[in-house]
């Protein structure tokens, strides 16, 4: 005997179950997607023009002993200026980087030593850690961890940065798209429970890994013995604040948009009853 079609009760609970595992579904790959996000967003930001030369004008600083090094430098390049209307160049600095006579007569020493660590980052980020070979062929003993600085120079340029930002912005489409779907399988004011629920899910483990790091970097930089060490700590976590905003702003808002949802729900209840 051939069963008979389903009830309209067994057509509605086989509904509300395969709604209730897509929205598990889809709540739980927009988790992991809005995640890859805040990731992809945080390097997107270390690696923006403004940032990434700040941050190589800080690396020099660091790897040059930039004060020490204009102690020694700093009076004989005026005197070298005050001879000539031309260009000149510090000698025995990593970075190439050429002043005019007026740029270096012009101000004090501070005033120069910005421009001359602002100058060299801009070499740095428009043409890469390659420069710091000119001039110094099979002389490497400079910087004491030469390849892991080069590679991190490499990162703080304009083709890591436009990867980072065009995976930003897809993620940000997919998620978007990711946030709608849960929203049509999800019925009254609990969709934008939902969305929020998924939001808060991603950015509050994001947000505690990043503070997390900035903690390591701070007991590691008290612990570091050595300048450079302690110096480039300190840099990390500076850096460490560009996650740490970014996971603040979107759990803040994926906290309001949950709560918001959550009382829109229970004032509709409250009405219907």
């Amino acid at each position: 005997m051939r069963p008979g079609p389903p009830s309209s009760l067994e057509r509605q609970l086989r509904d509300e179950d395969t709604a209730g595992r897509a929205k598990w579904t889809l709540g739980t790959v927009l988790a992991f997607v809005t995640a890859g996000l805040l990731c992809s967003l945080a390097f997107a930001n270390i690696t923006a023009e403004g940032s990434a030369k700040r941050s190589l004008a800080q690396s020099l600083a660091i790897l040059t002993e930039v004060d020490s090094f204009l102690d020694a430098e700093y009076e004989i390049l005026r005197e070298r200026a005050s001879e000539t209307t031309g260009q000149v160049a510090l000698t025995d600095f990593p970075v190439p980087v050429l002043f005019t006579a007026e740029e270096v007569l012009a101000g004090d020493r501070a005033e120069f030593r910005e421009l001359l660590l602002a100058r060299a980052a801009e070499r740095l980020h428009k043409d890469g850690a390659s420069v710091l070979l000119e001039g110094r062929e099979g002389d490497e003993g400079f910087f004491s961890t030469e390849g892991a600085l080069r590679r991190g120079i490499d990162i703080l340029r304009p083709a890591p940065h436009r990867v980072s930002y065009g995976l930003t912005i897809a993620l940000g489409v997919i998620a978007a798209g990711l946030a709608v779907a849960l929203a049509s399988v999800t019925r009254g004011y609990g969709r934008i429970v939902a969305v929020g629920v998924s939001l808060l899910l991603a950015s509050a483990p994001f947000l505690a890994f990043a503070v997390a790091v900035r903690f390591a970097f701070r007991v590691a930089a008290d612990g570091a013995d050595d300048y450079v060490s302690h110096e480039f700590l300190q840099l990390g976590q500076e850096l460490a604040w560009a996650p740490i905003r970014n996971g603040i702003i979107f759990m803040v808002g994926a906290a309001i948009t949950a709560l918001a949802g959550s009382l829109l729900a229970r004032t509709s209840d409250t009405r219907n009853f």
